[in-house]
């Protein structure tokens, strides 16, 4: 059964953008909503608003349709693949394999290398493990156990000082 749209395929076609477009890409490839976020680096919900919403434009009920529509106009051949608007470093290099890193330490030192909590220059981004995401909170609650409880004994002792 073949899918078409009443009306002029300019009119329609030209309503959409071009993320709404590289999305039924997308789709017409054969890639459900979470593949396509990881692809364009959005959210599965913007994927599935993007297409949502070129449905509405295209007045068809479903994104296979959509996407088959526009793949039959000839739209795919004329695009540029959608470019997300993040920042790329400088320097795309490839980097040193994670195995070496610690080649030449100890266990017991590898078990508490658990990295820093906060963004650093080498580090912006969270790339944390499960062990590390449950280890800092625990971290951080016994330091405030810890400095509270020398606080109280520092009080204690000047109370019995000054009385």
């Amino acid at each position: 059964m073949p899918f078409s749209v009443q009306g002029d395929p300019d009119n329609y076609i030209s309503l959409l953008s071009a993320a709404q477009i590289e999305t039924l890409r997308l789709v017409f490839e054969h890639k459900n909503s979470k593949e396509i976020a990881r692809i364009m680096d959005v959210s599965p919900h913007t994927v599935d608003e993007r297409v949502r919403r070129a449905l509405k434009k295209l007045n068809v009920s479903n994104r296979i349709e959509a996407a088959t529509i526009l793949a039959r106009n000839g739209v795919f051949d004329q695009v540029t693949p959608y470019q997300p608007l993040r920042y790329q470093l400088i320097s795309l290099g490839d980097e040193a394999p994670a195995d070496e890193a610690g080649v030449g330490r100890s266990s017991i030192r590898r078990l508490f290398d658990i990295g820093s909590p906060f963004p650093t220059a080498s580090q912006p981004a969270n790339r944390h493990g499960l062990m590390e995401r449950i280890i800092w909170p625990i971290l951080i609650a016994f330091a405030t156990i810890l400095a509270f409880s020398a606080l109280y004994s520092i009080l204690v002792g000047l109370g019995r000082v000054l009385t």
